[in-house]
């Protein structure tokens, strides 16, 4: 699925490193971030910092591993249902993802339980990332539950796909 997003943006403005913002005009005011999320994520005990408006956590995956995972401020209404999105980067690449790979994904999107794989692309580059909604309201249990799903699904295919650990 090849999505734009603001999210893609901002990933690939904090992923391409601290001179990336040179030549841009100045960024936004920082967005107000949600008490809801701060609230369930001091209750977790998480670490976090607030990252243009939405929660950056790093994780220790084991002795040499690490992920990091974001968490939106910013929600979505469908009816009375309010989520956001949690979501992981597991892998970047130049120019328009090989098909091997977009069916990769696919093939993993069937066995996962929560959350999806996408594709977030602009003009020279994509993303691919590990996404799942979470109720706006979740609790602390309930949102730590997410955020290492998605960690962990994260961690695993940018394990398989690259052999590093850049994210």
């Amino acid at each position: 699925m090849v999505k734009h997003s603001p999210i893609f943006a901002a990933l690939l403005l904090l992923l391409a490193g601290p001179g990336a913002r040179a030549a841009e005009p100045a960024p936004p005011a920082p967005r107000a971030v949600d008490p809801r999320v701060e609230a369930a994520l001091t209750a977790a005990k998480l670490a976090y910092i607030v990252d243009e408006g939405d929660f950056r956590l790093k994780y220790d995956v084991d002795g040499d591993r690490s992920q990091l995972v974001w968490v939106a401020s910013g929600t979505a209404k469908l009816d009375q249902l309010e989520i956001r999105d949690v979501w992981s980067v597991a892998s970047r690449g130049k120019g328009e993802p090989p098909a091997e790979l977009a069916a990769h994904l696919l093939r993993e999107n069937a066995r996962m339980i929560l959350g999806a794989w996408q594709i977030n692309q602009n003009a020279e580059e994509y993303l691919v990332v590990f996404s799942a909604p979470v109720v706006a309201t979740a609790d602390a249990a309930t949102l730590q539950e997410v955020i290492e799903v998605v960690m962990l699904s994260a961690d695993r295919i940018e394990k398989e796909l690259t052999g590093r650990d850049e994210f």
